[in-house]
């Protein structure tokens, strides 16, 4: 693929990644590394997703202090910190073609799932906290994708929409920068992903600006079912790819 349509179709993806992000407080992660997966190698992807999800949580992080539900972020994020080793193991030490088969079942299931309403077998409760905490590590350190655990988990919390977005903002903000310090201390980090992240700010600004004025006019129920139906495609796309190249 000629780097001129490369560059194009990267862009576009992390705009629309971005829009679901500013919408639902979830989702760029999942929707970009698909996206970009699809377009290169996984371990180049997984950094610069990271980075762009730190930087779009800095941009949300003043309004979502207020309302995020501490308690159980908290419980979250220690769990996280046991799982993100693992995940940095999972991406250095196996095979990229295979990851990236396993990124595309990963999402494809999990958005079916979510279509059929179907609750993951997590458990609940303060159980449930460590054991979706610690997957979600392990998941965002690997692949950049931990979000519909936590957003399936959370989401029989009794949380308000408000403090389920704000809350997964702060998470997804702490555990990023954890598996990003990670994979930077096992060399993991491509030396071009600073530059990559510099030419796609625009299009992250862009995007969580569209989402957050989406997010005033939409319910958020409604972003869910159409974030999980994209996730769908996305993921669907990737395995049929595998099976033509």
């Amino acid at each position: 693929m000629r780097p001129e349509l490369n560059f194009i179709l990267t862009f576009i993806c992390v705009l629309v990644a971005a829009v679901i992000r500013g919408l639902t407080g979830f989702g760029l992660a999942a929707i970009a590394v698909v996206g970009l997966a699809m377009l290169g190698p996984l371990n180049e992807a997984v950094p610069l997703v990271l980075c762009l999800e730190v930087a779009s949580s800095l941009m949300m992080l003043r309004a979502a202090l207020p309302h995020a539900d501490y308690p159980h972020l908290k419980r979250l994020l220690i769990a996280a910190a046991l799982g993100v080793p693992c995940g940095i193991w999972l991406l250095t030490g196996l095979n990229s073609d295979w990851l990236k088969i396993g990124v595309y079942l990963l999402v494809g299931l999990l958005a079916v799932l979510g279509l059929a309403r179907i609750s993951l077998p997590m458990g609940k409760g303060q159980l449930g906290g460590w054991v979706v905490g610690s997957c979600s590590g392990a998941l965002i350190a690997a692949f950049s994708i931990g979000g519909p655990l936590v957003v399936a988990w959370l989401s029989h919390s009794g949380l308000a929409a408000v403090a389920l977005r704000a809350t997964l903002v702060l998470f997804f903000f702490a555990v990023d920068l954890a598996a990003l310090a990670g994979l930077g201390l096992a060399d993991a980090i491509p030396a071009h992903t600073a530059e990559h992240l510099l030419y796609l700010i625009p299009a992250l600004l862009i995007g969580l600006w569209a989402g957050q004025q989406l997010f005033l006019r939409i319910r958020a129920d409604h972003a869910a079912r159409f974030t999980q139906w994209l996730l769908l495609a996305l993921a669907g796309l990737g395995l049929l790819g595998r099976a033509w190249s």
